[in-house]
């Protein structure tokens, strides 16, 4: 299978503080993976890595099969700019222009990014906006949509740049419990069309049902990691256990 994401020895400190502490891990693809763990443990850093957010303190990252970082040593800007294409982030505040329209949130970055006509943009746009259920709010703002509404959002403008890779910071953390459920639908039915993902998250059900594989983080490194059932059902080490008590919903 091809890799998409590969990591290798990252370690990122901010200041003096050491937040990942040299974790390695593949993501192949059409594989979920779920990244849990207390908050503070690094998760939601790595994905800041991976997209480009953050700059690593060491370590290598490839994405489809191109260099990122390694050994701490970026590559050349036109080699990590083709790169930031390949993954697409949604993060847990949204993170939409508020002065723009629905529609114009999903198509600007697709001629700007991707030197789309306005045509095409609308069209692919339009396209996504319907499969979030959302066809008819495009020329709303988004203070006039829910939480929810506004993360479906966030998931089209992601996925018009056709992203090799979807990344998810914890999606539904700013969200009311009962609007959760139409996002992780959204992502249940990605990772059915083996979209490539890695989600953070703290639904430990959700991770478990989607999961190709789940990664346990705290403090920095990896303290356990396998299939969804073993980690989640049979967890090996007791930090993993006493974690996983404070969820009922597993």
């Amino acid at each position: 299978m091809d890799k998409i994401v590969s990591i290798n020895n990252l370690v990122k400190n901010f200041g003096d503080l050491q937040i990942i502490k040299g974790i390695s891990f593949d993501v192949h693809k059409g594989e979920v993976l779920s990244i849990i763990g207390p908050s503070g443990s690094g998760k939601s850093t790595i994905l800041r890595c991976i997209s480009q957010l953050e700059t690593v303190t060491n370590g290598t990252i490839e994405i489809c099969g191109k260099t990122l970082v390694k050994d701490g040593k970026y590559s050349d800007k036109k080699t990590c700019s083709d790169i930031t294409l390949y993954s697409g982030l949604v993060f847990q505040n949204f993170n939409l222009f508020p002065h723009y329209s629905v529609l114009k949130n999903v198509m600007d970055p697709q001629i700007h990014v991707l030197k789309k006509s306005k045509e095409d943009a609308l069209e692919t746009a339009m396209s996504l906006l319907k499969r979030m259920g959302l066809d008819q709010k495009a020329k709303n703002y988004p203070c006039e949509l829910s939480g929810g509404q506004q993360q479906r959002v966030s998931i089209a403008r992601a996925l018009a740049l056709k992203p090799e890779v979807l990344l998810f910071d914890e999606p539904t953390s700013a969200l009311d419990p009962e609007l959760t459920g139409e996002i992780l639908a959204v992502i249940k039915e990605l990772a059915s069309e083996k979209m490539t993902m890695v989600v953070v998250t703290h639904e430990m059900a959700f991770a478990r049902d989607i999961s190709s594989k789940i990664i346990f983080m705290d403090g920095g490194v990896i303290v356990e990691q396998g299939k969804p059932d073993d980690v989640i059902n049979n967890p090996q080490t007791e930090r993993t256990k006493l974690f996983l008590s404070r969820f009922s919903n597993t």
